[in-house]
């Protein structure tokens, strides 16, 4: 591996092309190409260097479609709970739709503390004064992970999208991949061919979002 020094014009191709894919093909991936992906994901910086994640990649469709039904269960558990009744069948399918996608990587993160927060708690801390001060390395890490793991699809041809709503299964979606802690549920990547590419959405202009201190 060697550093470039030219400037990487095809990665902010990838970057601008990346869509959040939810229509998949059916076309099996290739191992070699999953593999692909998660070292690229392996690649991402993570706090103090632990790189506190795991992923485990599900093809098999009776686990896929039992993870799917676990979510859906969920929702309208919760829905019922809260009282809620508007827009839930559209949430259940927003939140299911995983299992169309040939590959499917769970993503596990190791909970991660630093002795800083260690110790921050010791002196009596509240846990929303810590999250402020020294806010979820472990998950910041997680999310570049996953954000490797994106455009390592988009630039090999495939669709990906970053789910958080299956993380209301989490217990369920554990047990029924054998997940032990430390280890827990951060998110569900759905990975295929992409059967239909949405248009881009805007993005707020610079003025919104950049601030120079000069």
């Amino acid at each position: 591996m060697h550093r470039r020094n030219e400037p990487l014009s095809d990665l902010f191709e990838v970057i601008e092309n990346r869509r959040s894919i939810r229509e998949y093909c059916s076309d099996p991936i290739p191992k070699k190409d999953i593999e692909e992906m998660i070292r690229a994901a392996t690649w991402a910086p993570s706090a103090n260097n632990r790189q506190m994640w795991k992923f485990i990649v599900v093809t098999n469709k009776e686990i896929k479609d039992r993870m799917a039904e676990a979510v859906a269960a969920k929702i309208d558990e919760m829905a019922e709970e809260f009282g809620i009744k508007e827009n839930v069948e559209q949430r259940k399918e927003y939140g299911t739709f995983f299992n169309r996608a040939p590959a499917v990587v769970v993503v596990l993160h190791e909970p991660y503390r630093s002795r800083w927060q260690e110790a921050a708690k010791a002196k009596g801390w509240t846990e929303e004064k810590i999250k402020r001060l020294h806010p979820e390395p472990g998950l910041q890490s997680i999310g570049a992970a996953i954000q490797n793991l994106l455009l390592a699809a988009e630039a090999m041809g495939y669709g990906a999208c970053w789910m958080t709503l299956p993380v209301v299964a989490t217990y369920e979606i554990e047990e029924l991949l054998n997940v032990k802690p430390p280890w827990e549920l951060a998110a569900v990547v759905p990975i295929g061919k992409p059967a239909k590419i949405p248009e881009p959405k805007p993005r707020k202009p610079m003025e919104e979002t950049l601030e120079f201190v000069e």
